[in-house]
């Protein structure tokens, strides 16, 4: 059954989590949450991912389309390794 609980935004933008919601997830100071606006209207909090989970989640959904990783691998360094627009300016 899900949890509601009401926050005020303060002057300053900012909203304290509700301490039971606190509990129930087990969330500390310093826990980086994201806030995603949904087309809908609606506001998500999650726990933010790492970089890391991100780029996983990322390789596990373009195994599934047949995408070569190694030549994405090869394309981006060689992309990095060439002077860039600005550098020739």
């Amino acid at each position: 059954m899900p949890i509601t609980e009401d926050a005020t935004i303060t002057s300053k933008g900012q909203v304290t989590i509700p301490k039971r919601i606190r509990e129930q997830r087990d969330l500390d100071a310093g826990t980086e949450v994201e806030f995603v606006l949904a087309d809908d209207g609606t506001v998500q909090v999650r726990l933010k991912e790492s970089a890391m989970e991100r780029l996983r989640a990322i390789k596990t959904q373009l195994a599934t389309h047949n995408v070569d990783l190694e030549a994405m691998r090869r394309g981006s360094k060689a992309a990095w390794e060439s002077p860039s627009d600005e550098d020739v300016l």
